[in-house]
């Protein structure tokens, strides 16, 4: 009879079963036994995937809640898996646990975890790093050469004789020609099609045991026409010697290939071997050695976990911040059919370049990286969103070509993180404006500026008067004015750069002209944006160490321009009962009933940068004679017969030669 304390303490198991119907395993492990069969007896038991609870908490040193030893009783025991889960779910750390079960318990395995970015595979590593240095149980079964190692582009475990490396993938190449036993593609949604079926896909062709799979393929087939059944033991033990790919991430859109597999997937289970089913699927007969039970999709939304396993005030604040579509995607592990607002993010993934997929323009094939250096013979835009007291304050730079423009560096920061970095004594400036002004003069030097678009708005004119401020101007830089335009300014005179446009967001007709043509830009794939070397990406980050340099990294330039692309694919517009057009971020619950709007900071500045890049390119385009205060060199081809770099003024030319 279990007493009601007991009864209490397994409570969060959520197992209500028939007393009659449990027994303990340990019993006929004990039973009978010579020290020598009970070790042999308690190892076979751990091996079996209806115990790796047990294997987990007294090899590993950590325990299960019942619902991730079924996720990995299911993994195990199938030979193509995919998972999709619930953000906050512990997927990573799930798919941590695996590898090094299956590494542990099956000698001389080969074991390869990728993910579109370093970043995600190395969070698994960490999470393996971490149980490793827990677990002395673990590191007393291994040997002395066992243990983590890390390389700039990989980062593999020794577990005696197999082997888990966690891989960036790039664009498939420094990779290509890798074996492996198991693959595990972690955020399959990101990894491009492509590249997972013509490489990752590839390293696990060779047959785990190839000899012993002949034997066991000739041994089937001589069963067969015998009329002789392989006992179910038999069939595990080859079952589980078969090379295995494990699908896993969180849901995404309906265009993506993810969704494709899913649905394949789906089918293949639903299927439960028909034949008539099964040619739906491949459009004509199946291959006679296809097994549909080798296919399994693991669903887990946050509505089937544990209560309490997830922080439920978070939860509760993401379906209240985050639009519905995301949400159910982020939480609810559903694939969507697209974005709802105006940049669907079908659009935006299509104007994303990838080596093995680049845009094709009249001037050839296009396929680049985000930046941190520009090339001294481009011309870049700078868009530039000044923040409130709760906003961010961001900068995005265009590269401009003549047929398009590239999306290559992305930057933001905010009053809490200058604070932050003031109390570090990682920043000098005490003003934040400043501190801003000087990020965009330090951009300046590595991307040749033609132009910058400033929000005249809210802190967009403190910002414009620490560009020019003579106290916060560095030796050897210029002060920065706004565009002299036909329209005289008392500016238009002071000695400088005149390069600061300011921009009216205030304006109706200026918002829907930058709007709608940014759309119609991504429409027709002249505003693009960069593909992600995770490789590149890797070595970034150990010369980052080398440097000393934690912030404003590589990485940390790749991971804005996705929040870009997140914010872009969240606006929205809407009409005033006058019809005036708006573009904005969805409204939200905040506390006390008061509502929100999620924030927009990098799609503001954005939106300058294109409208700005698109003005200079008309006015290059019209342009027949030289303007006053105009640069005499543009795109390499000079403007005037004369040696100067600049053409104006007598007393402005002169002060400005020294510049350029």
């Amino acid at each position: 009879m279990i007493s009601n304390a007991q009864k209490l303490q397994d409570a969060w198991l959520n197992i209500e079963v028939d007393e009659s119907s449990l027994f303990n395993p340990m019993e006929f492990v004990l039973e009978g036994a010579t020290r020598d069969e009970l070790l042999e007896r308690i190892a076979w038991l751990m091996m079996r995937p209806e115990y790796f609870s047990f294997a987990c908490k007294y090899i590993l040193n950590i325990e299960l809640s019942p619902f991730q030893a079924l996720l990995l009783h299911e993994m195990w025991n199938r030979k193509f898996p995919m998972l999709i889960g619930s953000r906050g779910m512990g997927k990573s750390f799930m798919l941590s646990v695996y590898p090094l079960l299956r590494a542990l318990f099956m000698p001389r395995r080969k074991i390869i975890v990728v993910g579109a970015a370093f970043r995600q595979s190395k969070v698994l590593f960490e999470y393996m790093d971490t149980i490793w240095k827990n677990a002395p149980i673990l590191r007393d079964l291994c040997g002395t050469n066992s243990g983590p190692r890390r390389d700039v582009d990989r980062c593999v475990m020794h577990i005696n004789q197999s082997t888990i490396t966690c891989l960036p993938l790039g664009d498939g190449s420094k990779i290509r020609g890798q074996r492996a036993n198991d693959i595990i593609a972690d955020e399959f949604a990101s990894i491009p099609r492509d590249i997972f079926e013509n490489v990752v896909a590839g390293f696990a062709a060779v047959a785990a045991s190839p000899i012993e799979k002949v034997k066991s393929k000739a041994k089937s087939k001589k069963a067969k026409q015998l009329g002789i059944d392989i006992d179910d033991e038999k069939k595990n033990t080859i079952m589980e010697k078969s090379n295995q790919i494990i699908l896993s991430g969180t849901a995404y859109y309906d265009f993506n290939h993810f969704a494709d597999y899913w649905k394949r997937y789906r089918q293949i289970t639903n299927s439960k071997g028909s034949p008539a089913l099964l040619k739906e699927v491949f459009g004509q007969e199946p291959p006679p050695e296809f097994d549909w039970t080798e296919y399994s999709v693991i669903r887990m939304p946050v509505s089937k976990l544990p209560e309490g396993f997830m922080d439920e005030g978070q939860v509760a604040r993401a379906k209240a911040t985050i639009h519905s579509g995301i949400y159910n995607m982020e939480y609810g592990a559903c694939f969507t059919t697209d974005s709802q607002g105006f940049f669907k993010r079908s659009l935006l993934e299509g104007c994303t370049t990838s080596p093995s997929k680049p845009i094709i323009l009249n001037s050839g094939e296009v396929s680049f990286e985000s930046m941190l250096k520009g090339s001294s013979d481009k011309k870049y835009v700078f868009g530039v969103d000044p923040a409130s007291e709760v906003d961010n304050f961001s900068i995005v730079v265009l590269e401009v070509h003549s047929d398009h423009r590239r999306i290559v560096h992305c930057w933001t920061t905010n009053r809490q993180q200058h604070k932050d970095k003031l109390k570090s004594k990682i920043v000098d400036e005490d003003d934040f404006y400043s501190y801003c002004a000087k990020k965009i003069r330090q951009l300046m030097k590595v991307f040749p500026c033609a132009e910058i678009a400033l929000d005249a708005q809210g802190g967009g004119i403190a910002v414009m008067e620490a560009l020019h401020d003579k106290d916060k101007i560095g030796e050897g830089e210029v002060p920065i004015w706004p565009v002299i335009e036909e329209k005289e300014k008392d500016t238009d005179d002071k000695p400088g750069l005149h390069i600061l446009r300011l921009c009216q967001f205030a304006r109706a007709d200026w918002l829907a002209e930058a709007n709608h043509g940014m759309r119609k830009d991504f429409e027709d794939k002249v505003l693009l944006f960069p593909f992600f070397d995770s490789a590149s990406i890797g070595l970034s980050i150990e010369q980052d160490k080398v440097a000393g340099r934690k912030y404003d990294t590589l990485e940390d330039c790749v991971m804005e321009i996705e929040e870009l692309k997140d914010e872009l694919s969240m606006i929205v517009m809407t009409q005033t009962a006058t019809g005036r057009e708006r573009w904005d971020t969805p409204e939200i619950k905040i506390a006390a009933g008061k509502k929100s709007r999620l924030r927009k900071d990098r799609y503001s500045s954005l939106l300058m940068a294109n409208m700005s890049a698109r003005n200079l390119s008309v006015e290059k385009q019209i342009e027949k004679h030289g303007a006053i205060g105009g640069f005499a060199r543009v795109d390499g081809n000079s403007r005037f017969d004369n040696s100067k770099l600049y053409h104006g003024p007598n007393w402005f030319a002169e002060k400005i030669q020294d510049v350029y």
